[in-house]
């Protein structure tokens, strides 16, 4: 709709405009601004009365919030609250239909029009005239002109000044709601920044800080006057001062100020404390505008996570060392009983065949040694098996002692074949850090040279030497026997625990694991390998290789 107005009307119109204009622009007081228009507006117009209705976030309720009465009107501002939509829908449906109301006469308004004619009556409006306030496409307020006086038409000024004052209002609300909003989001971030476990500092891309939290200036103890300074490369000295390793911090700061990497590495100062440091630039539109750094403090966490670890492993050590000392119990156990069972089967074939067996006191000794044997290994079983204990203690020990009883029991052992053992020796004794279980490692892999055996003599050569290696000195002995022989793929499996090289043969596999296992507890090794090479049939070496007594 087309407003024509005299170029005098005109010029007043846009003077008024101006002025009006001018008054929202900036920082304003939206209130005051509203009602130094309000008057102007009415004097222009000649209205009796100018009003700003706007609705609630519903759009069910609608208010009246600025009122400007002419000398001798009556104000209605506190009767006009809470106004329910339903009592103005013709009213609303004129202004969505002509995107404005007219009303020259109340009081011939339409049978259909009641309740808004009700409404004005009740105010003694006699002409009204109103453009809406729009937020988008919804409508949420009115600005409206109103005679009380006597009915009017209204001109084509008072239409014109009255839509762009509803258009300036709309203009002046939505920036106001967004700048409501931002300042929202503003606080609601600040709160944010400062309530988080993290120091937090940003910098722009000239390198100022341009945010920097309590928690980071607590953190790192920055003083006032530092923070006051804003400047980065002061503060990452500050920083730096305080790190174990301050100019690799300093140089990796540096080369990410304009870097688009994303970083996050583990910073330790010097009191012990440790930080977690994350590190992101700050883009806009795609363009690096600045960087972000975050430190949050791990110490409590490390510390808690290496104490777990060192408890983690203490007690998976000793569980590992309680199986490992059952293991030898329940395995050497076997071994004594079989040895006391086969004994007392002797005797009981005695009186038959006095000549071929032996004597009842060699049997009764073997019986004897077997018990005392058992009886120690309970002993030491009891004494390591010991949770507490993070090392398995060792002694210095002379080896050839441990052999020759060895040597013994393999042949007290065997009693329908010939067993032949020889020691090749060296010219001096021969010491080493281990303990009694060094007899456990002799004795059974001499068992196992005679029990896998098919000759009619058992040999088994014993060869020490001393090897030097990665600047330690071994003590190397090696097993060389005449017996089946162990084939290359399961040179290494006999030492797992559990393996067994004949389905049928009890006890191979958990002996070997066990000396593997005691080996390994005196800083040793011990392998396998064929006797005569590339023929595994032709018997087995076992090679020991144990740190000696420096």
């Amino acid at each position: 709709m087309g407003f024509n107005l005299s170029l005098e009307k005109r010029l007043g119109v846009e003077k008024l405009i101006s002025a009006i204009s001018s008054r929202f622009v900036g920082k304003i007081d939206p209130n005051k601004a509203i009602s130094s228009s309000l008057k102007d507006l009415g004097n222009l117009s000649g209205a009796d009365r100018v009003s700003i209705f706007l609705f609630d976030e519903e759009k069910n309720i609608l208010s009246n919030t600025h009122e400007w009465c002419n000398n001798g009107v009556k104000s209605q501002l506190k009767n006009h609250q809470n106004i329910d939509r339903n009592t103005i829908s013709w009213w609303i449906r004129r202004v969505e239909k002509l995107n404005f109301i007219n009303i020259p006469e109340v009081s011939k308004l339409p049978n259909d029009a009641k309740f808004t004619k009700d409404f004005m009556e009740l105010q003694n409006i006699k002409s009204f005239l109103g453009f809406p306030i729009y937020h988008k496409t919804t409508i949420t307020g009115f600005a409206c002109f109103s005679k009380v006086s006597e009915k009017i038409q209204w001109k084509g000024k008072d239409f014109a000044i009255l839509r762009i004052f509803s258009q300036i209002l709309e203009n002046t609300f939505d920036r106001l709601n967004a700048e409501n909003a931002l300042r929202a989001n503003q606080e609601l971030l600040n709160a944010i920044f400062e309530a988080v476990a993290e120091g937090i500092i940003a910098i722009n891309s000239e390198g100022r800080v341009t945010q920097m939290n309590a928690r980071f200036i607590y953190m790192w103890r920055i003083s006032d006057k530092i923070v006051e300074k804003s400047d980065f490369e002061i503060l990452i000295e500050e920083v730096a001062d305080q790190l174990k390793d301050s100019r690799d911090f300093i140089n990796k700061t540096q080369s990410l100020r304009k870097s688009s990497k994303t970083d996050f590495n583990m910073i330790i100062c010097k009191d012990g404390r440790i930080f977690d440091q994350y590190s992101r630039p700050i883009t806009l539109e795609g363009k690096i505008v600045g960087r972000l750094w975050s430190y949050r403090d791990v110490t409590e966490h490390q510390n808690a996570e290496q104490e777990l670890r060192k408890s983690e492993k203490l007690y998976r050590d000793a569980y590992e060392r309680a199986n490992f000392y059952k293991d030898i119990f329940t395995h050497d156990m076997n071994n004594i009983f079989h040895n006391i069972q086969f004994s007392a089967e002797l005797i009981s074939m005695l009186k038959d065949n006095v000549n071929k067996i032996g004597t009842p006191e060699d049997l009764f000794t073997t019986i004897i040694h077997q018990i005392d044997r058992g009886s120690k290994l309970i002993e030491n079983v009891r004494k390591l098996s010991k949770l507490e204990e993070s090392k398995v203690s060792l002694q210095n020990l002379e080896i050839y002692e441990f052999l020759e009883n060895a040597i013994l029991f393999a042949k007290k052992s065997v009693r329908d074949k010939k067993i032949e053992i020889k020691i090749k020796r060296t010219k001096e004794n021969v010491f080493v850090e281990a303990n009694e279980f060094l007899l456990d490692v002799f004795e059974n892999i001499l068992h196992n040279a005679t029990k896998y055996n098919k000759n009619p003599i058992i040999s088994v050569q014993i060869i020490i030497s001393k090897e030097d290696k990665y600047g330690i000195k071994f003590i190397k002995m090696e097993f060389l026997d005449n017996g089946i022989g162990i084939d290359d793929k399961s040179k290494k499996l006999i030492f797992l625990k559990g393996y067994k090289k004949d389905k049928n043969i009890r006890g191979m596999g958990i002996g070997l694991s066990l000396v593997k296992k005691i080996i390994e507890s005196f800083n040793g090794k011990i392998w396998v390998e064929n006797r005569i090479q590339d023929d595994y049939t032709l018997g087995s070496n076992f090679v020991v290789e144990i740190p000696e007594l420096n």
